[in-house]
């Protein structure tokens, strides 16, 4: 998977993925990932980060954020992973690390390859079969990308239909309820890789325009994906070959 540290450009919108130290279920105890989501939050309004939607599981966090500004993107990622950890470390008295590092990220286009993969994200817990609608599960956004949290909400939605061409938040709800319920009806709920080894997801045009802000030395791979993308990788570097 694309590492944040190498990847992360200001002006586009990420998905990161942030596992436990060896995909343990640290995560397991509702605990700790309403401490995460505390932290999250936290994180949002003290850097100010615009973040479309997350889940919280048992092994792993997916959190959908805007790089407005890439400090900021990793200042809040290090304030919810940082504290979550210490929090856990104090009561189960451990002292080895929680968090694979770094986190990785994948730039999603605006609009319906954006729309998709928050689907995605908020599926999560579906496919691991541990609930049958993402509603069921209070450790993701779904509830305030369908309207229904009103209080205490991390997501910012109003900016978020705008990038997805809808004229507000309101229609975005009425959208995301609708969508998500076909979705379901699809009884499809694979893992889609692109969404988490891919360094771009998006149109053709897209991930090679995302290539090319990058330096010559990175070696890329643009191959189709699911559901009308276009997804760009790393390409493996040849045995004895270094990065300059």
């Amino acid at each position: 998977m694309p590492r944040a540290s190498d990847y992360l450009l200001e002006g586009y919108t990420y998905h990161l993925t942030h596992r436990c130290q060896e995909r343990q279920f640290l995560l397991r105890a509702g605990r700790y990932r309403s401490a995460y989501r505390k932290w999250l939050s936290e994180g949002v309004q003290r850097y100010g980060v615009p973040v479309y939607g997350y889940c919280i599981t048992r092994n792993h966090v997916r959190v959908v954020a805007h790089a407005s500004k890439r400090e900021a993107i990793s200042r809040m990622m290090q304030l919810a992973s940082g504290a979550t950890a210490k929090g856990l470390n104090v009561r189960k008295d451990r002292v080895n690390a929680m968090w694979e590092h770094p986190y990785h990220c994948t730039v999603i286009q605006d609009g319906r390859h954006l729309l998709n993969c928050l689907q995605y994200v908020d599926l999560n817990m579906v496919r691991a079969g541990r609930v049958r609608h993402p509603d069921e599960w209070k450790w993701c956004g779904y509830d305030e990308l369908s309207g229904q949290r009103q209080r205490y909400r991390i997501l910012n939605v109003g900016h978020l239909a705008e990038r997805v061409g809808l004229a507000s938040a309101r229609d975005l709800h009425a959208w995301y309820v609708d969508a998500m319920s076909e979705r379901l009806k699809e009884r499809e709920q694979l893992r889609e890789p692109q969404w988490t080894e891919s360094v771009a997801v998006g149109s053709d045009d897209f991930v090679s325009e995302i290539t090319g802000n990058y330096p010559h030395r990175f070696r890329f791979s643009i191959n189709r994906a699911r559901r009308g993308a276009w997804a760009v990788r790393e390409a493996p570097v040849p045995y004895g070959t270094k990065k300059s």
